[in-house]
């Protein structure tokens, strides 16, 4: 089977030859070959990151740059990003005010921290319902047929949705302190700008529905020891179970991105029809082992991950690193729905060496 097939395979339902290889080389690739990192994302395909994954025959799936652009029907509206000396710079305009978010660049660990978030207070939430009414979304399919293009049958681009209206707020735009404060002191305001980013985000996803993507991903941060099981039920599980209703209703998948503590949050993903849990890193980073990920899971959820950051480090040897990466691998026997993945992203300071070896250990051990 072709790498990206295999990947089709598990989310049909079927085995695979084999445990299939996704990686996301972005930050790994911006970082080591001296690539310009803009927050905005790649506008076209990038022919050193495409170069990079035939390198090491891993799948590529996310960090594509956006397959639509978003827009106000309303001219007093402006949404405006901009990177300016090294600052990244968000600001929202609207007859009822402006907001404006900056995230600075560390050269250390190339990314931007946030040192302004967008929102301070439940009194700056009006200004966000009103432009997310207004929000219209503009397909841009072209980019996504770019990129299977050029990465042949190493390509299986998932298609995006925005934040929900509460990785908005928590994993995002507000912060956690802040946002706890805000469900407990103003917890009607909370709700409505949840279900005013949800609704925007529903329009977003019928516009693209019948574009040629087969998965698309919600990258909402989840983490077990913050959003607990009272904060999934009254705020995200309807919005997670709609969109999966509306992709299976056309034949698509829903993946759902954690890269968090996933104690707790595998068996709410499956119970709303999430089709793929993404970016799982078991221990030592988080609390569980991959078996007791899939007996968490139970046997029809996708588990998408495997390696903590840590393990990809210099200092970690070959022996440890492989072993992680078998323990992974093992859980293919209680269940196929599995793919071999980072725990998010391939971190910058992972000797290329170990990225080949990844590659290598898991087409020597994962076959079915």
């Amino acid at each position: 089977m072709q790498p990206n097939e295999r990947v089709r395979a598990v989310y049909q339902g079927r085995i695979p030859d084999q445990v299939p290889l996704l990686l996301d080389l972005s930050h790994w690739y911006k970082k080591n070959r001296n690539i310009p990192f803009n927050l905005a994302g790649f506008s076209g395909v990038e022919q050193g990151l495409v170069a990079l994954h035939k390198q090491v025959g891993a799948v590529a799936y996310c960090e594509m740059g956006c397959f639509y652009t978003l827009a106000s029907d309303d001219p007093e509206v402006r949404l405006e990003t901009c990177t300016d000396d090294n600052v990244f710079s968000t600001r929202i305009v609207t007859p009822l005010g402006s907001l404006h978010e900056e995230r600075v660049f560390n050269p250390a660990s190339y990314s931007y921290g946030i040192r302004k978030h967008l929102l301070d207070s439940p009194a700056d939430f009006p200004i966000v319902e009103f432009l997310m009414a207004r929000l219209q979304c503009q397909p841009r399919w072209e980019r996504y047929h770019a990129w299977q293009a050029a990465l042949g049958d190493l390509a299986y681009p998932y298609a995006q949705l925005p934040y929900s209206g509460s990785g908005y707020l928590i994993s995002r735009y507000m912060g956690v302190e802040k946002t706890i404060y805000a469900m407990l002191d103003a917890p009607d305001r909370v709700q409505r700008l949840v279900d005013a980013v949800n609704a925007c985000n529903l329009r977003i996803l019928d516009a693209l529905l019948d574009g040629p993507f087969e998965t698309l991903v919600i990258s909402d941060n989840y983490d077990s020891n913050v959003q607990t099981r009272d904060f999934f039920d009254r705020y995200v599980r309807d919005y997670y179970t709609e969109v999966a209703r509306r992709l299976h209703a056309q034949g698509k998948y829903l993946a759902v991105h954690v890269d968090g503590e996933s104690r707790g949050v595998l068996g709410w993903l499956a119970a709303c029809g999430v089709d793929c849990a993404d970016a799982l890193t078991p221990t030592p980073m988080f609390a569980l082992t991959p078996a007791q990920m899939r007996a968490d899971a139970g046997p029809d959820l996708i588990l998408s991950g495997g390696i903590p950051a840590t393990l990809f480090c210099p200092r970690v040897s070959d022996a440890e690193f492989a072993d992680c990466v078998a323990r992974w691998l093992d859980t293919r026997q209680a269940s196929p729905r599995l793919f071999m993945a980072a725990g998010d992203q391939v971190p910058p300071e992972a000797p290329f060496e170990r990225i080949l070896m990844l590659a290598e250990v898991t087409a020597a051990n994962g076959r079915y």
